[in-house]
């Protein structure tokens, strides 16, 4: 997975909102922000439904010295802050029970949330593990999670654990919902419990939705893959009936499949003694055998069951399984059946399943 750029762009559109009004109230945010003098500075609160315009909580200009400060009389709400200066912009959390938060940083920066924070422990933690995730390589699903874990309330985590999880969010449902749950009973009815809510169950009725048009089920017959390999010869998925099998479609050209092909090959020595096996069909464009043949050295994809019609998405045996992205994975159990269908993240705890 490629090293985290910068987080929430996503979710959150560019939206006009009219200027708030100063009160020259007791609570207040103070930036010192090099770089930015003399420039506009807006702060608003957003929310996880793209759809909910933000709020703005105040509008003011940087002084010559890139400092400002915006006031109120109630405090700060809990929750996310897009904080824009200039063409930049700084997204932070605040838990709602601050006075003055203050903070110091450079303009090229803070959208990294390279600031020191004062007056505010839910802005510090936040900043904390965005500069880590920043930073981090090699981020897989279970790493995400520790990262999740470091949030340091209901909504932080519920908030990285879109961020971090949301490209595969099907796979997740349980820890979506999770993270639903205790932002529910941490701040019910409040608008980010019920937006999550809502996204949770969009989430779950659109798994099941495809779940019931999936070509493939779980329990039915594997239909039969006969196709030629890298050599020629022809390898059939039905000749390796009596092992467990993992059915991958991938391609030379997909960088996500790429990215999880050392997995698989790690799990495939590890069982491979006990009667696990792996038969990967590409899904590589007309012309592009030397591509694919590189892509299998590449990545030390070591067993034999290589195989192709060089069709790209007309590849004969993705239609029979329905498969309309890559990677794409089936496990088959030794009678030949569907096991379990993409068991990209917990291949092992499925593998275990069915393999003794």
């Amino acid at each position: 997975m490629k090293k985290i750029k910068m987080l929430l762009l996503f979710v959150l559109p560019l939206l006009a909102v009219a200027p708030a009004c100063q009160d020259g109230g007791g609570h207040a945010l103070k930036g010192s922000v090099a770089n930015a003098a003399n420039l506009q500075v807006l702060l608003e609160q957003v929310f996880f439904d793209p759809n909910s315009p933000p709020v703005a909580m105040g509008r003011v200009t940087a002084d010559a010295s890139g400092e400002f400060t915006i006031e109120q009389k109630e405090a700060f709400p809990a929750g996310l802050y897009r904080l824009t200066i200039g063409a930049k912009r700084m997204f932070f959390m605040l838990g709602g029970d601050e006075k003055t938060i203050a903070f110091k940083g450079n303009l090229e920066t803070i959208d990294r949330l390279q600031v020191e924070v004062s007056g505010s422990e839910t802005f510090t933690c936040y900043a904390n593990v965005v500069k880590e995730l920043v930073n981090a390589t090699n981020l897989t699903p279970e790493t995400a999670k520790t990262y999740i874990e470091k949030g340091c309330n209901p909504l932080m985590r519920a908030f990285f654990t879109t961020q971090l999880l949301g490209r595969s969010a099907g796979d997740f449902l349980a820890d979506f919902k999770s993270a639903g749950q205790a932002l529910s009973a941490d701040m019910p009815g409040s608008k980010y419990a019920t937006e999550y809510t809502n996204m949770v169950s969009s989430l779950e009725k659109q798994m099941l939705q495809q779940q019931a048009s999936a070509t493939i089920q779980v329990g039915q017959p594997a239909p039969d893959i006969s196709l030629p390999g890298p050599d020629g010869k022809t390898r059939s998925l039905a000749s390796l009936k009596g092992k467990v099998v993992l059915l991958d479609f991938w391609a030379s050209w997909c960088r996500p499949c790429r990215i999880a092909n050392p997995h698989v090959v790690e799990v495939y020595n590890k069982y491979k003694s006990k009667g696990f096996d792996v038969f990967s069909v590409s899904l590589d464009r007309p012309g592009q055998k030397d591509a694919w043949v590189a892509a299998i050295k590449q990545d030390g994809l070591v067993w034999d069951n290589h195989v192709s019609d060089l069709q790209f998405w007309n590849s004969a045996p993705a239609a029979t399984y329905g498969v309309r992205s890559i990677p794409h994975t089936f496990l088959i159990d030794r009678n030949g059946n569907i096991a379990a269908i993409n068991p990209r993240n917990n291949l092992e705890q499925e593998l275990m399943k069915v393999l003794n």
